[in-house]
């Protein structure tokens, strides 16, 4: 009897002694075959935050966010260190987003596009401090606007207390208006005795949104550039790593006038990397690139409903701060008509984002040897002499005809 007594004693305090230990609550099974939509990890953040933006997206220009609106002197900022849990990428924690009281007359609002995905999961590490809003409350809008709990699994969750955090896991599978919906929104509400206080808070790390895309139709890594075999110095003609057709047929030019060149840069990016490659270099447009144009020849023989992605930035305040977009059906004359994105405003490195451009309803695009891609670069600094534009982890993504 003493010494039973002594071991589950002893367990006790094993237990009490470790430090930021996750715990995992996840009873939701993730089909296989869905990816990462959109991913916080609030790694590359610190201090008071009103709108955070995704750190990897596939829907760049979605509006995906989340916020702390309300009333009230309740406000967001970051904690750390953050939590192991659902981290994605083999990432660390680093940091990570805390709802501080009082947290009653606040909402914690997820604005989680899914369009183009279907079969939705989010999952989240959380915890509270010990002064925190103990009850949080899960509710999601199809519209934009008006929010219910119908259909979900989980409504509710009593906050365990940093630094022990848990998944919370909530299921949106069955329920189809959630599916290919730019409209989508998730919302946290706070209650218990703690959340009308003025310290505590509850927190957030390592924010996840899984779907299956709505097609089920094959898709092929038709052209694919990951630039990690870059000569050093000037380029003049970069041919894809990678391409079903001819990598010598698929290529990135840089024509134009003036003192503008393209050239590698290190590090790359870890954004929309294909093959388990690592982010090795990335190629660069240097100033003044107003004078010149990025020229992607990326034939589509034998293929269809054509979908490029990349990710970019810009070197600093001094790089072109616009991205035009643009394609060629007979590789001369140059249009925008049905492409959604046509402008981006980059990000200065190493804040990347993927920019992804749909000619799937293009039916132009479709089977063209002489399809080809346009950048080029506005705002007052594509004429400076200094500064750049950045890309990495080109592809082209298409169904076989």
């Amino acid at each position: 009897m003493q010494k039973t007594t002594f071991f589950i004693l002893s367990i006790i305090l094993l237990l009490g002694c470790t430090e930021d230990r996750n715990i995992e609550n996840n009873d939701v099974v993730i089909d296989p075959t869905s990816v990462l939509i959109h991913y916080w990890n609030f790694n590359t953040i610190t201090g008071t935050q009103t709108l955070v933006n995704p750190d990897v997206t596939l829907l760049p220009l979605s509006g995906a966010s989340i916020s702390y609106p309300g009333s009230g002197a309740g406000y967001m900022d970051t904690f750390t260190p953050g939590y192991d849990s659902n981290l994605q990428n083999t990432e660390d924690a680093g940091s990570g987003l805390r709802a501080r009281n009082p947290s009653d007359t606040r909402n914690l609002v997820m604005a989680v596009p899914t369009t183009g995905y279907k079969t939705i999961v989010v999952q989240f590490a959380t915890a509270a401090t010990s002064s925190g809003a103990q009850t949080q409350n899960y509710s999601y809008t199809v519209d934009g606007t008006n929010y219910s709990n119908e259909g979900l699994n989980t409504t509710t969750f009593n906050s365990t207390i940093d630094p022990i955090a848990s998944l919370v896991s909530l299921d949106f599978t069955s329920i189809t208006g959630v599916n290919n919906n730019p409209n989508f929104k998730i919302k946290i509400s706070f209650t218990g005795s703690n959340a009308s206080g003025t310290s505590g808070n509850n927190r957030f790390d390592n924010v996840t949104v899984k779907g299956i895309p709505v097609s089920t139709t094959p898709l092929y890594l038709l052209h694919y550039w990951n630039f990690n075999n870059l000569a050093t110095g000037t380029l003049t003609n970069v041919n894809a790593d990678i391409s079903l057709l001819s990598t010598s047929t698929a290529t990135i030019k840089y024509t134009g006038t003036g003192a503008g060149y393209m050239d590698q840069y290190t590090p790359g990016s870890a954004l929309n990397l294909q093959n388990s490659d690592v982010a090795g270099l990335g190629l660069r447009f240097r100033n003044p690139s107003d004078t010149r144009n990025v020229i992607i020849t990326a034939p589509t023989t034998g293929y269809k409903n054509v979908v490029m992605k990349f990710a970019t930035a810009r070197s600093s305040a001094s790089g072109a701060s616009i991205q035009n977009y643009s394609y060629s059906l007979d590789g001369v004359n140059f249009l925008t008509t049905g492409l959604a994105t046509t402008t981006f405003n980059p990000n200065i490195d190493p804040s990347y984002d993927v920019i992804t451009l749909d000619f799937s309803a293009i039916i132009g695009a479709n089977n063209n040897p002489n399809f080809v891609v346009k950048i080029n670069f506005g705002g007052t600094e594509a004429s400076g002499i200094s500064g750049n534009n950045r890309i990495d982890n080109v592809t082209f993504q298409a169904n076989h005809i």
